[in-house]
């Protein structure tokens, strides 16, 4: 049996780098009578969300079908076991999934993909120094952030919405949706006294877009990596951070989704599903 992870994983690199969108491989899944519905598709394929076996099964076999169609030589999305690659007719694709030595990570896409890592496969000529993909990267990432319009644009129901829902959901004092410039945190929409433009180095969001994960801290007043930092030890005293990444649809981390605390608090697994989830509203807000 595939960890349902390491399959979740297979899915995203095949769709990356065979090149194709979320948006025709949620109109094939559909067509083969698929019935996640259109957050449910694109929250998985962006790492956001964990669908059933069933489901993981069928985008699967959606993927590979499209590879097969288009004559594409990509190495195709893996399926849960062996039985269901044997059913499929599609194991031929489906060469010995190679990881890195650190096992399979969502911020080491296939060379050519859009994600803002640059520890892994990216994009750099040969004798150029790290310093410099880690610029070009940030340089792209800064680009897409302004291509959506967001920072222009000012508050917008839209994303209020969510925030407020987020808020309610979990029962914090903050929710807000922040944006990551080159040098600050711009804040597009929060609900609650905790949530500010800051310089880039002081913004717990900055941190959270630094990889495709949910960044939590449940007590910073006591976590010897966080209890230091200012915003912590002074002005708004925060206790408990618990943030998401937000990306456009070409993969750039450009802000994230998070919920403040001022005292200490569980977050459990099913929490960062939720979470994880309402930052899948900002991003289909933010593709549609």
């Amino acid at each position: 049996m595939l960890d349902e992870h390491l399959q979740q994983w297979s899915a995203i690199q095949t769709v990356r780098a065979a090149g194709l969108t979320v948006e025709e491989v949620r109109r094939a899944y559909l067509e083969c009578s698929g019935d996640s519905d259109e957050l449910g598709v694109y929250g998985y394929l962006c790492g956001l969300v964990m669908l059933p076996l069933e489901r993981r099964n069928l985008l699967a076999h959606t993927i590979n079908g499209l590879l097969d169609s288009s004559g594409s030589l990509v190495d195709g999305a893996h399926y849960s076991d062996e039985r269901a690659t044997l059913d499929s007719g599609y194991d031929d694709y489906l060469r010995r999934l190679v990881l890195s030595p650190d096992g399979y990570d969502f911020t080491a896409p296939p060379a050519g993909d859009h994600s803002t890592s640059t520890q892994q496969g990216a994009p750099h000529d040969e004798g150029r120094g790290k310093t410099s993909a880690l610029e070009d990267a940030e340089f792209r990432r800064c680009h897409a952030l302004y291509e959506t319009g967001l920072l222009e644009s000012g508050a917008e129901e839209r994303f209020d919405r969510i925030t407020r829902d987020a808020r309610e959901h979990f029962g914090v004092s903050s929710s807000s949706i922040a944006l990551i410039t080159a040098h600050a945190q711009v804040i597009k929409s929060v609900v609650g006294p905790i949530g500010q433009d800051l310089p880039r180095d002081l913004a717990l969001c900055a941190r959270t877009i630094e990889r495709d994960r949910t960044l939590v801290i449940p007590d910073a007043g006591s976590d010897p990596a966080w209890r230091d930092h200012p915003l912590v030890a002074d002005g708004p005293e925060v206790r408990f951070y618990a943030g998401h990444p937000v990306s456009t649809a070409e993969g750039w981390r450009i802000g994230s989704l998070c919920i403040i605390d001022d005292r200490p608090r569980r977050f459990t697994e099913e929490d960062e599903v939720h979470l994880r989830r309402f930052a899948a509203q900002v991003q289909l807000e933010l593709w549609a």
